[in-house]
């Protein structure tokens, strides 16, 4: 027997997860599935830093306020920053952004994307959202006024409307033939924590050079920081622009 759904979310990571819970409460019947366990990492404040981190804006909390996540990433780990310094290499120009100006606390947070979706999957454990764990798509295909898609273990969903939320190789977008335009910046980045000698002073710190962005980012403690460097050509223009 297919199982059905109003909406149907492929894809549990970031976006399709803070979309599932964004739809509790509308009336719709929401069924997220994802190729994935859809397990919760046992949290260990002591260990190693995951390099993939984002930065989380005012807004950017107040959708995961709402959506009741915000508690989960604080009770992980999160870092504030205050105030944000920008200049360019070649000494031509700088600008400084400070919290204080605007009378707010922090501009925004550093948090590893793995404490975001982590916390973002604990909560959907405790809501009445349908999850599909273990769900790896096979075909997908219209089949009158709704998608009809197929599962490697032969399961079948249906539901009028289907959101691809599965990431860059996205199988929907595949099985569904939806074109994309890509085109290759000729970049290449590192990614690393370091431990600085003098304090970071709550303070994202970021300079443009010829050969692309060099960029401290405010973490954990009084020292530490997540480190990016971008290096190679400056980025081609877009074709299709």
């Amino acid at each position: 027997m297919d199982m059905r759904a109003d909406v149907l979310i492929v894809g549990a990571g970031m976006v399709g997860s803070a979309l599932a819970l964004a739809l509790q409460g509308s009336g719709l019947q929401v069924l997220l599935v994802d190729g994935s366990s859809l397990s919760v990492t046992p949290y260990d404040r002591d260990g190693a830093f995951e390099p993939r981190v984002s930065a989380l804006s005012a807004a950017s909390q107040r959708i995961l306020e709402r959506l009741g996540v915000w508690d989960g990433i604080l009770q992980r780990r999160a870092s504030p920053y205050g105030q944000m310094q920008v200049w360019d290499g070649s000494g031509t120009g700088q600008i400084h952004f400070s919290a204080a100006s605007v009378h707010a606390e922090v501009l925004g947070h550093i948090v590893e994307n793995r404490v975001v979706q982590d916390a973002l999957l604990e909560r959907l454990h405790d809501c009445d959202l349908g999850l599909l764990a273990n769900a790896r798509l096979e075909q997908m295909r219209r089949s009158g006024d709704e998608w009809l898609l197929t599962l490697a273990d032969g399961r079948r969903l249906r539901a009028p409307l289907v959101v691809a939320a599965d990431g860059a190789n996205s199988a929907v977008r595949r099985l569904t033939g939806t074109a994309t335009r890509e085109w290759d910046y000729l970049h290449n980045a590192i990614v690393t924590s370091v431990r600085s000698s003098q304090p970071h002073q709550r303070t994202a710190w970021q300079r443009f050079t010829d050969t692309g962005p060099l960029a401290f980012l405010r973490w954990r403690g009084t020292g530490r920081k997540i480190g990016v460097r971008l290096s190679g050509r400056p980025p081609l223009p877009n074709p299709n622009a």
